[in-house]
């Protein structure tokens, strides 16, 4: 029994006639009376009643044709939702992003695009520091992740162990590249240094600092030391955060400064200043970063997507 034969008998049940099913399914007569033959052979009981110039279903038939029209209901549909999956028009999407991604625009549109593009796909955000995407990228946890890092993770090899703070773990990364990112110092509105545009580090030599010790993109201790050093003076931190939310939350009230990632587009609360430091050099990347060989079709789309308003 096959899915054609079956097409055939349902043809002529709702034809009522074997000539009209024939012209109906774009074959001869003989191959459809064929056909049903075989299927009331098959089924061992008959499907027709055989009449002068029509046929008839049986209460047999008449069972068959309600339940094989209901499976070919279904079938549409699974080759429907199958089609649109494959297209990435329906599904689930998982995005990591942490909360300096939040003071980015792309971020935003990029989310609005999508979900008025792809209504039917299932958008899931995920808030997760840069620093613990690439483990949720190999386990499986998030389908991308819009990260901040001081140097692009190696697209190109495996690695193993820590660097800048990612754990690749021998993941693959590809990416696609948004900004280049510079440092700057973030101060209240209030303070001595907030109307001018930039600062030089050995200015900043009695200053408390409020850091986050573990961030991929904004220097932590160590970093932090090496080039206030370098400047002559070893920095008072009075206070360690774990995201750029609470630190400019903080650096608002008056508890220290801090340093923040500075680029085309970052947005940050009117109630805070940032200055370019004069003599720091300390790029690093915003990037759309994904496991190379896990191409979900969603994923194509919202790659797209990001793309379009980059």
């Amino acid at each position: 029994m096959e899915l054609r034969h079956l097409r055939y008998f349902i043809a002529a049940a709702e034809e009522e006639h074997f000539g009209r099913a024939a012209e109906r399914m774009y074959v001869t007569r003989p191959a459809v009376s064929q056909i049903i033959a075989d299927l009331e052979n098959e089924m061992g009981t008959p499907l027709f009643e055989r009449q002068a110039h029509r046929v008839k279903l049986t209460a047999a038939g008449s069972v068959f044709l309600t339940q094989l029209q209901e499976l070919m209901r279904g079938l549409s549909q699974a080759i429907t939702v199958t089609r649109d999956v494959g297209a990435g028009r329906t599904g689930m999407l998982n995005i990591g992003y942490g909360s300096l991604t939040l003071l980015h625009p792309l971020f935003r549109a990029a989310v609005k695009a999508f979900n008025e593009a792809l209504p039917d796909v299932k958008l899931s955000l995920v808030e997760i520091p840069s620093s613990q995407q690439v483990r949720a990228l190999a386990d499986g946890r998030i389908h991308a992740g819009f990260m901040h890092f001081s140097n692009m993770p190696d697209a190109t090899k495996k690695r193993k162990g820590k660097e800048n703070g990612l754990d690749q773990e021998s993941t693959v990364l590809d990416s696609l590249k948004i900004q280049t990112e510079g440092l700057g110092l973030v101060v209240p509105k209030d303070h001595p240094f907030a109307q001018r545009k930039s600062v030089a580090l050995a200015e900043l030599i009695s200053e408390k600092w409020v850091v986050i010790p573990h961030s991929t993109v904004s220097p932590g201790y160590g970093p932090l030391y090496t080039i206030c050093q370098q400047a002559g003076f070893e920095p008072r931190i009075v206070q360690e955060v774990n995201s750029i939310t609470t630190l400019l939350n903080l650096v608002s009230v008056g508890v220290g400064i801090g340093l923040v990632v500075t680029g085309k587009g970052f947005v940050f609360p009117n109630n805070l200043s940032v200055l370019h430091i004069e003599d720091v050099s300390y790029p690093s990347t915003f990037a759309l970063c994904w496991v190379r060989g896990r191409m979900e079709p969603t994923l194509a789309r919202f790659i797209d997507v990001v793309k379009e308003v980059k």
